[in-house]
């Protein structure tokens, strides 16, 4: 079963901006920095500036649990950006992965929590963007 979590923001911000906050890394750990973000290893997969992004990421010693993310940026004609951020997630056909000693077995009652779970850090951190790029100053939400 393949799952992802949708999510999409308009920013009023430029194109150019927007790419700068997600491609950029220094940027993107200013407004992605809660406690799961901050804890996993990200591999650049693809780049079209000002166009898209897209990374796998994985917590360390948890490969099989990597989800990739992608990131598609679109002008609006007032010169905001509308952002639509897509996460993949790990396939249900990964049985199972151990985090801090313990097995997760990836069953759809556990995908379920992961995709809820999965949507909300992800409104959090557009959030964090959206002030980030339009405010200058990065906000934290907190996630429960």
């Amino acid at each position: 079963m393949d799952e992802q979590v949708t999510r999409s923001v308009d920013l009023d911000a430029p194109v150019d901006d927007v790419w700068q906050a997600v491609a950029d890394p220094a940027e993107r750990v200013q407004w992605l920095d809660d406690e799961d973000a901050r804890a996993r290893h990200v591999r650049v997969e693809e780049a079209a500036p000002g166009e898209r992004l897209v990374w796998t990421w994985w917590r360390p010693g948890d490969e099989a649990d990597a989800s990739t993310v992608s990131v598609v940026l679109a002008p609006l004609d007032d010169g905001r950006t509308r952002l639509v951020v897509t996460e993949r997630l790990a396939p249900l056909a990964a049985s199972a992965s151990v985090r801090g000693g313990i097995r997760h077995e990836r069953t759809p009652v556990a995908l379920s929590a992961a995709r809820a779970r999965t949507r909300a850090l992800w409104a959090a951190r557009l959030v964090g963007l959206e002030a980030h790029v339009c405010v200058g100053a990065t906000a934290r939400v907190p996630v429960a």
